[in-house]
């Protein structure tokens, strides 16, 4: 006959605490995911971001963009992890009367400015609290 083995100790596991994951339900991380769409000459770019504070720089002069050819813009900007009513968005038409453009609503402020080349850089903040 076999034997019953009855003195078996179950092996303990541990969870290590990650915002991933389901083991840390209360975590309070947050993050903005910064979403810019800009219209260059009829075509889009999109250009993300994530980011811990609540500042962005979405278009830098490595990405050469003139900003001449930006007609319009829309930012998005998201809370994570995801929430349906921390969805932010701005859009505007570039005014290139001036070397700069600025928009502003009440949760975000938005500015496009160049260079003496003509290139651009885009900054993007968020203006709540995380």
């Amino acid at each position: 006959m076999s034997e019953i083995i009855t003195n078996i100790m179950p092996k303990s596991i541990t969870y290590t605490k990650s915002w991933h994951s389901f083991s840390d339900p209360n975590s309070q991380i947050q993050k903005l995911l910064f979403e810019l769409k800009i219209t260059t000459n009829n075509t889009t770019k999109i250009f993300r971001n994530l980011e811990s504070d609540n500042h962005s720089s979405l278009i830098i002069l490595k990405d050469q963009i003139k900003f001449s050819d930006i007609q319009k813009f829309t930012i998005c900007v998201s809370k994570l992890p995801f929430e349906i009513k921390s969805i932010y968005e701005l859009e505007g038409i570039i005014n290139h009367n001036q070397s700069f453009y600025t928009e502003k609503n009440d949760n975000l402020y938005v500015e496009f400015s160049q260079n003496s080349n003509g290139f651009t850089i885009c900054n993007c903040s968020y203006l709540k609290n995380l």
